[in-house]
């Protein structure tokens, strides 16, 4: 049976509220990405001299911190395929992938 326009505005969203939620998620994990990065170049600058386990932090610190760019950088992906397809559709768009 047809809904009314007036019954499916007072309908609650889930997928909207889903969304919503990803989008400030994903925000959150877009500033640590780039924080990580400013990190991992600040502690192979500054504690070139420093070793634990026979390496240098600043081995270390890419050794960890390449690694967790490339998680959140997934995490994100796959949100976005989950929670936010437009948001997927214009990565896939951007990169060529039609």
């Amino acid at each position: 049976m047809a809904q009314t326009f007036r019954e499916r505005i007072d309908a609650p969203d889930d997928s909207s509220d889903a969304r919503e939620i990803w989008l400030l998620i994903r925000s959150w994990m877009t500033i640590f990405r780039v924080v990580l990065v400013i990190a991992i170049i600040i502690v192979a600058e500054i504690f070139e001299e420093a070793t634990l386990l026979n390496f240098s932090l600043s081995v270390w610190a890419i050794v960890v911190g390449f690694p967790l760019f490339l998680l959140v950088s997934m995490a994100i992906v796959q949100g976005d395929k989950r929670f936010a397809p437009d948001l997927e559709a214009k990565r896939r768009e951007r990169m060529g992938d039609n």
